[in-house]
């Protein structure tokens, strides 16, 4: 059974492609398909096989994805009317070359009433997949714990934590604790045509996020709810350049979760996976021990 990870050198598809070897997945077995594979060289020595796919070049996806039965989907991080094309030509790359299975890594927020940026790709690619004669399953995330974790030293020099949101709740997970349950979708039978939503197993708002983040790092931290524009210029005059695009597909995630499209918690990671996803308190207290020893 040959599983292939599409965007393989993500930050999400590293972590797939650790899970399926934590899941004695044989590396042999595993398919990294990369734009850049000189980028995947400690993969490749590991045994993976490293093969060079470009969403944008059709050609070098129906290559990339030969011999293989079990395809998963990550999508880029480009504008959200390419990742359209990109999508539609990749489920049909997956077709010409024979896959079997089709996973889609997606959103909580692929509803028609959503106000997230990208949830018009998301509607279409979960459909294209859907309407295709392969067998597949959709995996709808919810947001990331980790770039909370990242942007703590930060909060603690600030002592607030600014969102542009007035009361939603977001029912958090780690980046790991999704790419396990993605690599359990993968391997095990009995998903076809089924969606799960990987999310933590409680929603906070951001007054018990900014309480739970006082909490681990021992600072007084309060929420401060912040106006769109006031999250734009923290964007863009963070560490990091974030492109223009890019900062309007952050800020409207957060029109959604006032919408509550990240509230929902569900039990999904733990039927993938056999285990409770791990807690918020837990993992950013492991996170901010490891930021206090790298300092």
């Amino acid at each position: 059974m040959k599983i292939n990870v599409m965007a393989a050198g993500g930050q999400l598809g590293q972590e797939v492609l650790q899970a399926l070897l934590d899941q004695n997945v044989l590396p042999e077995d595993i398919i990294a398909s990369v734009r850049t594979p000189a980028k995947m060289q400690d993969w490749a020595a590991k045994g993976i096989q490293v093969r060079k796919a470009d969403y944008d070049v059709f050609e070098t996806m129906i290559a990339a994805f030969q011999d293989t039965e079990i395809l998963l989907l990550i999508p880029s991080i480009v504008p959200v009317e390419p990742r359209v094309q990109q999508h539609g030509s990749a489920v049909n790359a997956a077709r010409a070359a024979g896959v079997k299975r089709i996973l889609f890594s997606s959103l909580t927020t692929a509803i028609p009433e959503s106000r997230f940026f990208v949830s018009p790709f998301l509607l279409y690619a979960e459909s294209k997949i859907r309407v295709n004669p392969m067998d597949w399953t959709l995996l709808r995330n919810t947001m990331y714990l980790d770039p909370v974790a990242d942007w703590m030293p930060e909060l603690v020099e600030m002592g607030r934590l600014p969102y542009p949101v007035k009361s939603g709740k977001v029912a958090y997970t780690s980046r790991n604790m999704i790419a396990q349950a993605t690599a359990m979708a993968c391997i095990q039978s009995g998903h076809s045509h089924k969606i799960y939503e990987l999310t933590g197993n409680q929603a906070l708002s951001m007054e018990e996020m900014a309480e739970l983040i006082a909490k681990v790092t021992g600072t007084p931290i309060r929420f401060d709810s912040i106006t769109d524009q006031e999250y734009v210029d923290i964007c863009r005059t963070g560490h990091e350049e974030v492109p223009e695009y890019l900062i309007e597909i952050l800020t409207s995630i957060y029109w959604a979760v006032d919408n509550g499209e990240f509230a929902r918690a569900t039990d999904h990671i733990e039927r993938l996976t056999g285990s409770a996803p791990e807690s918020p308190q837990t993992y950013l207290s492991r996170r901010w021990t490891e930021l206090v020893q790298e300092c």
